[in-house]
C-alpha cells in the first residue's frame, strides 16, 4: 500500500493543531483511520517531518536469484512437476 501524500498528511495535522476536533473526528473528516492520525503525530514528534519512512522491503525470495537458472532447467525438463517436488529436487542439488 502506498503512503498517503504529504499534502494530505499536512492537512490532517493542521486540522488537529487548529482544534477542528479530536483525532477520531479529524480521522472521519479525512476518511482515514484514527491510528493514521496518531501515527502521523508520533512520526512528526520522532522525526520532525511527515515524510514517510522508507519501505524496508518484503520477505526475501524463497529461491535466491543465483539459483533461478537451476529452477528453469528443472521445470523445462519436467514442466508438470508439483511445487513440493520442485522444492525437494532443488534441495537435493
Amino acid at each position: 500500500m502506498n503512503p498517503y501524500p504529504l499534502e494530505l498528511r499536512q492537512r490532517i495535522l493542521d486540522a488537529i493543531e487548529r482544534g477542528v476536533g479530536s483525532a477520531p473526528l479529524v480521522a472521519r473528516l479525512f476518511c482515514v483511520a484514527v491510528n493514521t492520525v496518531y501515527n502521523l503525530l508520533h512520526l512528526r514528534a520522532q522525526t520532525g517531518t511527515l515524510q514517510p519512512r522508507p519501505n524496508p522491503g518484503g520477505r526475501p525470495p524463497a529461491i535466491p536469484p543465483e539459483r533461478h537458472d537451476e529452477v528453469r532447467h528443472l521445470l523445462a525438463a519436467q514442466p508438470d512437476l508439483p511445487r513440493n517436488h520442485t522444492r525437494d529436487s532443488l534441495a537435493a542439488l
